[in-house]
């Protein structure tokens, strides 16, 4: 190659003349602006609208289980102590197991709106209903068997519906574990920051600093080559860039570590016996998601700063463009 062409090269490809420098830290800004917003705005909408999405659907389904394990299992209490009290041939399996059972079928009925695993967890739940009519329909064989003639046969309808309480892996209670497992997992699953969540940020994180970095410059152009010492655009779209760059991460990474809280507050009420406990862990989850509410409304602020950046850093760009190069 020619020393000719390349410098006609060099000339096309790198312009020496402070205008086309400007030029050319011009279109950096806008094209980074472009990608940072772009990435900062995604990655912040997505870490703060799993709060409401796990208030709106994971949470209930969490407590519809354990409201529907507790009551069934208090139902099965009243039935053995009616037949232990000798109560069977009188009043049955009691008011507190019909009050109990209603109760167990209630929060089933819920669970079956509110389950949060696909079809695999409605199939789930339809066998959860088909078992519980089973075990229902075992009581109600038991308590219609009165007398002492009937004793065995009351016995043996009280074993079949231990038998489909309890069963390994094919009863309610082991059936529903395993679907109460799966439930926080997926709940984990959606409270962890994914690689392409961790990706986003990166994005966001590197084009603002880029965007930064090209920011100086451009005032050090403007200082060195037009005699500026000072742009009020430039000023501030590097204080919205830091801004950009320090507040929504503190905000995320806030809302991240409620998540965590969240889910192990879910894990608690999961894994409660009594109805304080309960009620305790439900209280906190309910109370840390509304802590994160301010947080997601800030997004249309976020958003209005990005735009201010660029637009700044833009305006004062194009205006020096025009005040000192308009007639070339």
């Amino acid at each position: 190659m020619s020393a000719r062409l390349r410098r006609l090269v060099r000339a096309l490809l790198f312009p020496q003349t402070v205008k086309y420098r400007l030029l050319r830290h011009l279109t950096a800004v806008l094209v980074l602006g472009a990608v940072a917003s772009t990435a900062l705005l995604v990655s912040y909408d997505r870490v703060h609208r799993v709060p409401a999405e796990l208030q709106a659907d994971a949470v209930l389904a969490v407590q519809d289980a354990v409201a529907f394990r507790r009551a069934l299992l208090q139902a099965d209490a009243q039935v053995h102590r009616a037949y232990v009290d000798g109560l069977m041939d009188t009043v049955g399996p009691g008011e507190g197991y019909q009050q109990q059972s209603g109760a167990a079928r209630q929060a089933l009925s819920r669970l079956s709106d509110r389950q949060i695993e696909g079809d695999d967890g409605r199939r789930v739940v339809e066998v959860l209903n088909v078992l519980h009519n089973s075990y229902q329909e075992a009581v109600s064989e038991a308590a219609y068997q009165r007398g002492p003639e009937n004793r065995l046969m009351r016995e043996q309808n009280l074993r079949e519906a231990g038998t489909v309480l309890r069963r390994e892996l094919t009863g309610i209670l082991p059936r529903l574990a395993e679907l109460q497992r799966d439930q926080l997992a997926t709940i984990k699953d959606e409270t962890d920051v994914s690689a392409a969540e961790k990706a986003g940020w990166s994005v966001a994180v590197a084009a603002l600093l880029v965007l930064a970095l090209v920011l100086v410059r451009c005032w050090l152009v403007l200082w060195r080559y037009c005699g500026r010492l000072f742009s009020g655009g430039l000023a501030v779209a590097l204080v919205l860039v830091g801004v950009l760059v320090a507040a929504p991460l503190a905000a995320a990474y806030d809302t991240q570590h409620k998540l965590d809280a969240v889910h192990t507050a879910l894990v608690r009420v999961d894994r409660a016996d009594g109805q304080g406990p309960v009620d305790a862990g439900a209280t906190t989850v309910r109370d840390t998601i509304a802590s994160t509410s301010a947080a997601a409304r800030a997004l249309p602020w976020l958003a209005a700063g990005c735009g201010a950046a660029v637009v700044c850093a833009a305006g004062g760009l194009l205006w020096r463009l025009y005040d000192d190069y308009g007639r070339d």
